[in-house]
């Protein structure tokens, strides 16, 4: 007959075992994330969700793991599985605003960015990313405004100095525009290369 120390080791042990099974299943789903096994991802992860099934963080990566299969429907459920459990997240919300901005959907777009952008109003990306959905949606002045916060926001933010300096020349300002894509430029930014030679040289 086992001892009452030895029953408390082994439960200590037992309940450490499990404890650590379920860490693995997340950590393991990350583990196939980054190598780009995205179905394995999902299967690991399912497993850690039948445990901790209101696990932020994995909801959402299960999500991205959709969502570079392409499957963009469970993807957007899980991100919005996510909103619920966290209304201000912004990871979730961006994903869920890209996921509109794909379909060229550039209104239900910004609202999502907006909503990320409140959440952290110092986040550089989620203004950007408002910027570039409200630029498509033709609402310029306003795009102009979140260019300006997502460049004071984060001053190397290249991308928001591209897209800034492309609706400057949109609105015939092309001294300030082509300056933005000079900036972008300088900053690495392929696409301002492009954009430079074919309108400010």
């Amino acid at each position: 007959m086992m001892s009452k120390k030895l029953v408390y080791v082994f439960l200590l042990l037992s309940s450490v075992l499990v404890s650590c099974a379920e860490k693995d299943n997340a950590d393991i789903g990350n583990e196939y994330y980054s190598s780009g096994e995205y179905a394995k991802a999902i299967e690991a992860y399912n497993e850690h969700l039948t445990m901790k099934p209101a696990d932020e963080t994995i909801i959402y990566n299960r999500g991205r793991a959709y969502e570079e299969l392409g499957k963009y429907d469970e993807a957007v459920e899980d991100f919005e599985k996510v909103v619920k459990i966290n209304p201000k997240n912004e990871s979730a919300l961006l994903s869920i605003g890209k996921n509109y901005f794909r379909l060229k959907e550039f209104e239900n777009a910004a609202f999502h960015f907006e909503k990320a952008y409140k959440a952290n109003t110092s986040s550089s990306q989620a203004a950007l990313l408002l910027a570039r959905a409200l630029h498509k949606a033709g609402q310029v002045e306003k795009a102009m405004e979140y260019y300006n916060i997502a460049i004071n926001n984060d001053s190397k933010n290249g991308e928001a100095f591209m897209y800034r300096g492309a609706l400057k020349l949109f609105l015939n300002k092309s001294t300030g525009g082509c300056s933005d894509i000079q900036q972008a430029r300088n900053m690495g930014i392929k696409e301002a290369e492009d954009l430079y030679k074919k309108y400010c040289k």
